[in-house]
């Protein structure tokens, strides 16, 4: 698949996006509350896999240019890499037509970020800060502070999907809806 220019501009803008939305952040347990996965959702609502896939890597890259690699050892590291695996498989579940929906894709998209971002980081509690966290306490740091506020962001991502796809600029063959 050829990416276009247009592309590319629509996959660097959401990358940045994606990106400033975490510097925006309200700190909450070993994980901070920010509007990424809003823009995650929406990657994979809005692009073709590939495009989602590039989009949220070089969010990533340019996340560890920003922030330096001792954000590996961060406890919501796993989360961004869920981001790529998230946004590329929502999008390839859209243009396959497996699921139309876009509040089952935003479910779904949320549920796979806790079952990456979680696990990795009751790693970096437990191994590497050596905390100790027992499995109701990492569910609670890492899931259930969150739920909330990622309930609220599938809800905007939808309402965003709407209003962009009265738009011409990012619509594709495979609408979701």
């Amino acid at each position: 698949m050829k990416l276009t220019t247009r592309d590319l501009t629509h996959m660097s803008i959401m990358a940045a996006l994606t990106l400033v939305s975490s510097f925006i952040a309200i700190p909450l347990g070993p994980v901070a509350v920010t509007l990424q996965t809003l823009f995650v959702l929406l990657t994979g609502l809005l692009f073709t896999p590939i495009q989602a896939f590039y989009t949220q890597l070089l969010n990533l890259l340019l996340m560890l240019l920003l922030r330096g690699p001792q954000i590996i050892i961060s406890p919501s590291f796993g989360f961004l890499i869920s981001f790529i695996v998230v946004a590329t498989l929502l999008a390839w579940l859209k243009e396959s037509g497996r699921i139309k929906k876009a509040s089952h894709l935003v479910i779904i998209g949320t549920v796979i970020s806790y079952v990456i971002g979680t696990p990795y980081m009751a790693f970096i509690l437990n191994q590497v800060l050596d905390l100790n966290l027992s499995f109701k306490d990492i569910l609670y740091a890492g899931v259930l502070l969150f739920l909330p506020g990622d309930a609220m962001k599938a809800l905007l991502s939808i309402g965003f999907l709407k209003s962009i796809n009265r738009v011409t600029v990012f619509q594709n063959k495979s609408k979701t809806h």
